[in-house]
């Protein structure tokens, strides 16, 4: 009866234990990108902002369109039958220099706009991606090797203690240990410390979707640092999300100065109304059922108030200020391509080093320990040899973390990523 008791207990907490508890899904990076890509919150919002342009599209083109309407009328007259009509109309109104499809087209470069800055905005969220997910990833190759390292030292302590025991070694010698052990400790701390925030980074990216990177991925020969081709800096600067989104701008401040410049000019309106249904002789004498009869009204504005001089010194301000924006957005651009080529080489290099160098203290180690257990080497020589063996292999993730960032961010300053919306 117990045991049946425990068990249904152990099944309700089970139940009970919240959705965020479960375990991440382990992913690679380009599987990760696909599930920030369709959650993200931020790149929901631009979608809904390209569709909202598509629907304004759509809005300014009715003022090109012929519309049509039913309408009925009723009369009652003081000694008299009551009379009524129906009839159904045909309108449209024009501006005799083309104003209403001036608007038309600051809508269509307002679309396109809207798809620029999604582009733009993808390539943005792209190296974030980058950051989290490779900084997720370093930190559980850091904190995996701090975890080897603190088992090694805690060997290492046990030995020093079993020397001082057998009179080989002064006490000194084990509180080097001591001290060397807590000080593997404390790095494990950091290193968890900093998966954590990457990953709550790259889950935050991905809507709150429980995400996180695949276990050893840095033990992988990661295929990373081939290219050596440097990128094409000026097609770049024309063909880049932001800088279209700029041409955009313009072209659309462009054609909401022409239609303010055409407010004041004449506008012609065309009526087409037939007459259905009749009841009553006052009706009948008024209209004629089954005929079409038209009106055409021409509308010439004399005096607005003011509203065409402010309106056109309103769009030359929206002008100039897009036209700003396009010179700015061409050297930002620039500017952000120029840095991230030239940190994508020093991250290269620097990434070879970091082999080499390690290549080397790993040696030295494995030489400095072999002496040691022969007695030709002291305690002091093995923790240096260890602190560089460790702080070699830390460089080491941070290099390939390193170039593995660069790498993405050169991708979004040149405006192309796999599998994105920008080019």
């Amino acid at each position: 009866m117990f045991f049946s008791l425990v068990l249904v207990f152990a099944k309700a907490t089970t139940l009970a234990l919240p959705v965020s508890e479960a375990s991440a899904e382990s992913l690679d990076f380009e599987s990760a990108w696909e599930v920030i890509r369709e959650h993200n919150p931020g790149l929901k919002a631009a979608r809904n902002s390209v569709d909202a342009a598509y629907a304004s599209l759509k809005i300014s083109a009715v003022r090109t369109r012929i519309t049509a309407s039913l309408s009925g009328t009723g009369t009652k007259e003081e000694g008299s039958r009551a009379s009524s009509s129906a009839g159904a109309s045909l309108s449209y109104s024009t501006s005799l220099f083309g104003r209403e499809k001036a608007f038309v087209s600051a809508e269509k470069f307002a679309l396109r706009e809207a798809e620029a800055s999604l582009a733009a905005m993808e390539l943005n969220l792209y190296r974030q991606t980058a950051v989290s997910f490779w900084g997720a990833a370093a930190g559980e190759a850091s904190v995996k090797a701090a975890r080897e390292e603190i088992t090694r030292r805690e060997a290492f302590l046990e030995d020093a203690r079993l020397r001082f025991q057998q009179g080989m070694v002064p006490e000194l010698d084990v509180l080097r240990a001591e001290s060397a052990l807590a000080e593997a400790r404390h790095a494990l701390a950091l290193s968890e410390a900093s998966r954590s925030g990457f990953e709550a980074m790259l889950k935050g990216l991905a809507g709150w979707q429980n995400i996180s990177p695949a276990e050893g991925l840095f033990d992988l020969d990661l295929d990373i640092g081939s290219r050596n081709v440097p990128p094409d800096f000026q097609n770049t600067a024309d063909s880049h999300p932001l800088v279209l989104k700029a041409h955009r701008s313009v072209e659309k401040a462009e054609s909401l100065l022409k239609a303010a410049r055409l407010t004041p000019l004449p506008t012609l309106s065309l009526t087409a109304t037939k007459t259905l249904v009749t009841d009553g002789p006052a009706a009948s004498a008024q209209y004629t059922q089954d005929d079409w009869w038209g009106r055409a009204t021409l509308t010439i504005p004399l005096i607005d108030g003011g509203q065409t001089k402010w309106s056109v010194e309103k769009a030359e301000a929206g002008l100039a200020a897009a036209e700003a924006s396009l010179g700015s957005a061409k050297a930002e651009v620039m500017m952000n391509l120029f840095t991230a080529w030239e940190d994508y080489v020093a991250a290269q290099k620097g990434l070879y080093a970091e082999k080499a160098r390690f290549d080397l203290v790993s040696k030295e180690r494995d030489i400095v320990l072999l002496r040691y257990r022969e007695g030709l080497a002291n305690q002091i020589e093995v923790l240096d040899a260890q602190s560089r063996f460790t702080g070699s292999l830390a460089s080491l993730i941070n290099g390939k973390k390193g170039l593995l960032v660069a790498e993405a961010a050169l991708a979004s300053a040149e405006g192309s990523i796999p599998g994105g919306e920008s080019k």
